[in-house]
């Protein structure tokens, strides 16, 4: 750990804890690209913006499954080499983006209703986007995981300071939303390559190739596509439904809202980040004390937020993203109060999926995460519009963490009431300080 001198006295920052303060900076400098892009495309270019990264994301998650989360459990259990995941992942990320545009192009001739909103260029340079930050996250996961936390939490605020620089600059030429796909990528895209020649993730051949553990890969990631179905629920299924239901602004004003209540997920990814590693050879108590002191932390933490959204949510929307914005104030707060519960049950995820390799255990709770959001959004979107959407969308987060937490607490053989552990982190910071 590398010392620093504050007022003559000698501070260490530890590396987990370095992650979690530059995932902050990470948020802070993606919410001003956030906000540069809804200031200069207005509501409704932001609603084209939103249908061409929720149909692209859709598409990703079809065509690649939850191969990574097979990738990174290898990975966690040194079953491959960091070039080995890397390679893995290009050459499976490769055969997705061909199906994805194969996908895409035969939607576009048969007239799919997404094509009525956006243009065949624009959901190509979604697809090249999200593909992109796809490879670019997960190497960035590799260096957690091989608990390089420095250089991985440097590289995260590099990726953002560099879409927000290419953004900035291509939007003095030509604002539209291709410019904003095409900025974003290329940040993602220089981010990868800068990791590939930095970290010698690079492979000149296809040895490290194993077919034994590309089957497995490919496995694992259909038994985890549940979990990516239920992510792609909590942040763009909503955006797809309303499309279908809604004119682009007020697609653009909740995506939006749903978009800033879903950065609050930077915090528990970074604790996963953290946990993952940590939890490698530990028993089962200490693992289990490891998620209920994260799902503890993030408790209070979605606790702090609640008022302060709850109080000046329009007036946060407004002084941030402009007046056009206000009413996407109520919406972001009514959705917090059910993305909190998915972000308390973050660590639960990261438990089955990356520490114990069960995927399949929380299966159950994500489909019926996607089939509630489903539901609950367009019935909500139609009888109540944004907030009846809205409330819908946090309605169906309720109840899937709520599965999740039963799921987790059987398999554990642990009781709810004891999930959470206040005592323990209230003399964890005590320690600490």
């Amino acid at each position: 750990m590398r010392p620093t001198v504050v007022k003559g006295h000698t501070v260490r920052i530890s590396p987990p804890s370095f992650v979690v303060l530059s995932i902050l900076v990470k948020l802070a400098i993606s919410l001003a690209l956030q906000v540069f892009i809804s200031r200069e495309l207005l509501p409704e270019g932001r609603g084209i913006y939103a249908v061409c990264i929720a149909s692209s994301t859709f598409l990703l998650v079809v065509t690649f499954f939850g191969n990574e989360f097979g990738i990174r459990h290898l990975l966690v259990q040194k079953k491959i080499t960091p070039s080995q995941a890397v390679l893995y992942l290009c050459v499976v990320s490769f055969f997705s983006f061909i199906a994805a545009l194969l996908i895409a192009f035969g939607l576009y001739v048969f007239h799919f209703w997404i094509f009525e909103r956006i243009t065949l260029l624009q959901s190509l340079l979604a697809l090249i986007l999200v593909f992109s930050q796809l490879i670019s996250t997960q190497i960035n996961v590799f260096l957690t995981i091989q608990r390089k936390y420095m250089a991985a939490s440097l590289v995260g605020i590099g990726e953002e300071f560099a879409k927000l620089l290419v953004l900035l600059i291509l939007f003095m030429q030509i604002p539209s939303v291709e410019t904003a796909l095409v900025a974003t990528s290329i940040g993602s895209i220089l981010t990868s390559v800068f990791c590939v020649v930095r970290f010698r993730f690079l492979v000149k051949d296809f040895s490290g190739v194993h077919l034994k553990e590309v089957r497995y890969i490919l496995i694992y990631g259909l038994q985890s596509v549940w979990l990516n179905l239920s992510n792609l629920s909590n942040a763009q299924l909503g955006t797809l439904i309303l499309s279908g239901l809604m004119s682009n602004e007020r697609v653009g004003l909740y995506n939006l809202a749903f978009g800033l209540v879903a950065r609050v997920q930077v915090l528990p990814d970074a604790l996963n980040r953290v946990l993952v590693p940590a939890s490698i050879g530990s028993d089962d108590e200490t693992r289990a004390k490891m998620v209920r002191l994260s799902a503890t932390a993030l408790l209070l933490f979605c606790f702090a937020i609640v008022p302060l959204l709850g109080l000046w949510n329009e007036q946060i929307m407004s002084y941030a993203f402009g007046v056009e914005y206000a009413e996407a104030g109520p919406v972001a707060f009514v959705l917090f109060l059910g993305f909190m519960f998915k972000v308390i049950c973050k660590p639960i995820e990261a438990y089955f999926n990356e520490i114990t390799g069960n995927p399949m255990i929380i299966a159950v709770s994500q489909i019926f995460s996607v089939a509630a959001m489903t539901v609950a959004t367009f019935l909500g979107a139609t009888t109540g519009g944004l907030i009846g959407a809205s409330a819908g969308s946090a309605i169906a987060l309720v109840l899937s963490a709520a599965i999740l937490l039963v799921v987790y607490a059987r398999f554990t053989n642990q009781k709810l009431h004891k999930l959470l552990d206040f005592g323990a982190l209230h003399e964890r910071v005590r320690r600490s300080m």
